[in-house]
């Protein structure tokens, strides 16, 4: 039961911070992705690889939305843990209704905008987190055994 609750809860905090990023302008959005453009376009300077930073910035934002959503459907597949198999089409639809949820909330972002796109992206996210979810507990059970 403690288990489930951490799910729940680490779900529950989670979904909040992807929406709370999808309050944020434009400006502000970009301003926090700033770190890691920084970073991959020193190291790609480094390599004597050139790429504008327009690219590097759509890279990073479209990782982390990715990355965002790996770990929504990994704690929500926890949520379901004792009958996973069963509830897979939960993790699914919690996950497709917060990516639509997302992208609506963009709509009122001064700069921003919903794309059709993302909304896949995040789904494609959401079931990464799944399998690594699936694969976590079939490699608990073979160490069990």
């Amino acid at each position: 039961m403690k288990k489930r609750i951490f799910f729940i809860v680490s779900a529950v905090l989670v979904t909040l911070f992807i929406f709370g990023n999808s309050f944020k302008d434009a400006e502000s959005s970009t301003e926090s992705s700033k770190i890691f453009t920084n970073a991959i376009s020193n190291t790609l300077s480094r390599a004597d690889k050139t790429v504008d930073s327009f690219t590097v910035t759509y890279f990073v934002r479209k990782t982390a939305h990715l990355m965002e959503f790996a770990l929504q459907g990994f704690l929500i597949a926890g949520c379901f843990s004792e009958k996973f198999k069963k509830r897979t089409l939960y993790v699914l639809l919690l996950g497709l209704l917060t990516a639509f949820t997302d992208e609506f909330i963009q709509h009122f972002s001064k700069g921003r905008a919903p794309m059709i796109r993302d909304v896949g992206l995040d789904f494609i996210g959401t079931i990464l987190g799944l399998f690594v979810f699936f694969f976590a507990v079939k490699l608990l059970q073979k160490r069990k055994a």
